[in-house]
């Protein structure tokens, strides 16, 4: 198909969906007699997604249809809404494009019954009426080669998911969500596609401008997938489509080349709602043992290359056989599967079964491990501090979180503070070797009242740290620490303790005449 033809169609049928949406069938009429009495004098499509037009009215207006998004449309004619103008310059391209019958058009925005002959536009356009059979085959043979006008910006794709959506405007609303979803997921793959132009150099800041584009497209698809639900009354049309748009999904989270989305998620979200199906859930996995024994060899290095691992282990985790969804999981690198580790240790935890929780942790934990730092296991750690507070009595949880010392030092002295086991947060601090100026002031202040006693290490370590410094700075920083000190002591009423300290620092460093000197002007004595 000429490119310029199948970009006009695109743009043509999404234009249609949001002029339905904003015009009034008042608006609508007078935006046809415009255009009947050749009142625009020109229209020109732009970048991909735009349509511009200038109109004879009482004086002349310049209009601009945005179909990437319609709020930004614009006409310079006094009404501050959307206008006539718009509508007579939708009606000229539809007559010049030679796509779409504007007297069709017309009718449709009026909210008319369509003209006999108008039956035949869908099927010029090759897009059968609700078929779920044909549909992919036919979205490819339209728009298969949209993603080739995409090599800096997705805005082309927009006309292309806004006609595609358009075209089950009128349908069933159940089987009309379905054929969205397939519109969002065809769209997603030329995306993919178009990805692959990019240059090695541009390709990162090319991969945040395309997925910021696509987010909207993926939170629709997710917000429908999730209302697939109640499938035990589901009509059998509702049966095929959701077929249809599951296979879809399924071959192309297994593709290689996926570096934008994340396909295995898409597949996971509209199928969530039938794992209760016996029946599917078996079929499903003969599909998936069958794509995953006829794939071809991976590095291991993308994400496609273990989808269907991905997807049998969720099979795996729905029927209770964790060991087995584990092992599934076992060759896949951590970072593109951690969020369903995590998902599926959280599953457990809720339910509180321990057994599992302990199946998926363990193997979080070794494979978290290795190359460890702070921010990667930020979601591990979580899960230890929730599992340590339900099941207190159960060591492993908190002795995990030490063993990843020092990555878990935040996390772990935030658990130990807001459980208000401060001999624990204190041992921690000791074993960190931190300073009392360097703890929050908040905590210390709640452990100084709750706890006194579980600070004296810290202090005494503290000063020890200070006055090895060998420097005038250093002493004054220990004075001031051994100020602080005092109180806790007078706070505890052990003020015997704290004389025969402060004796036992004259005595040790007699000889620092300046720490001396120092102490003296502290009012440090025993």
């Amino acid at each position: 198909m000429d490119s310029l033809f199948q970009t006009e169609q695109m743009l043509l049928l999404a234009l249609e969906t949001e002029l339905a949406q904003h015009l009034s069938p008042a608006i609508v009429d007078r935006g046809w007699d415009y255009y009947i009495k050749d009142r625009v004098q020109h229209i020109k499509l732009m970048d991909g997604d735009t349509l511009i037009g200038a109109v004879r009215g009482s004086d002349m207006y310049s209009v601009m249809l945005d179909v990437s998004d319609f709020n930004y449309s614009t006409c310079t004619c006094p009404n501050p809404e959307h206008c006539k103008h718009m509508a007579a310059v939708y009606f000229a391209a539809c007559d010049k494009s030679g796509t779409r019958s504007p007297e069709d058009a017309r009718r449709r925005l009026m909210g008319l019954s369509a003209a006999p002959e108008s039956q035949t536009s869908t099927s010029r356009m090759g897009l059968p009426s609700e078929d779920h059979r044909r549909i992919t085959t036919q979205m490819e043979e339209q728009y298969g080669e949209a993603w080739k006008q995409c090599r800096y910006s997705l805005h082309p794709l927009q006309s292309v998911l806004q006609g595609l959506k358009g075209i089950a405007r009128d349908w069933n609303k159940t089987i009309q969500q379905y054929e969205w979803m397939l519109a969002i997921l065809f769209t997603l793959r030329q995306a993919e596609k178009a990805f692959s132009l990019v240059d090695p150099f541009s390709k990162y800041y090319q991969q945040m401008s395309f997925t910021r584009m696509a987010e909207p497209w993926i939170e629709q698809f997710e917000s429908l997938a999730a209302e697939q639900k109640h499938w035990q009354q589901w009509e059998q049309r509702q049966l095929d489509w959701f077929d249809t748009v599951t296979e879809f999904a399924r071959t192309h989270a297994g593709d290689t080349d996926n570096e934008l989305f994340r396909w295995d998620f898409l597949y996971l979200s509209l199928t969530s709602g039938r794992l209760d199906d016996d029946q599917w859930r078996a079929d499903e996995r003969v599909r998936l043992e069958e794509q995953d024994a006829n794939a071809a060899p991976s590095d291991g290095t993308k994400r496609g290359s273990h989808f269907a691992a991905i997807a049998l282990a969720a099979l795996d985790m729905f029927e209770g056989r964790d060991v087995e969804a584990v092992a599934r999981l076992s060759n896949a690198p951590i970072d593109p599967i951690e969020p369903l580790v995590q998902m599926y240790a959280q599953t457990r935890l809720t339910e509180r079964n321990w057994e599992s929780f302990d199946i998926w942790m363990s193997f979080f934990f070794e494979h978290r491990s290795k190359g460890a730092n702070s921010r990667a296991l930020v979601p591990f750690l979580f899960l230890c501090r929730e599992a340590d507070q339900a099941q207190p009595g159960n060591p492993k949880w908190a002795n995990w979180m030490t063993a990843l010392l020092p990555y878990s030092y935040s996390s772990l002295a935030d658990h130990w503070m807001e459980q208000g086991r401060y001999e624990e947060w204190a041992d921690l601090q000791l074993l960190m070797g931190m300073s009392p100026d360097e703890l929050d002031g908040k905590d210390l202040r709640e452990a100084s009242k709750s706890s006194p006693q579980s600070l004296l290490p810290i202090f005494h370590q503290a000063i020890d740290d200070a006055i090895l410094s060998r420097n005038r700075q250093g002493y004054k920083q220990a004075v001031k620490l051994m100020k602080k000190l005092e109180k806790l002591y007078k706070t505890l009423k052990r003020d015997q303790q704290w004389g025969r300290y402060v004796q036992s620092l004259n005595d040790k460093y007699h000889r620092l005449r300046a720490l001396q000197e120092e102490m003296a002007k502290g009012n440090i004595r025993p």
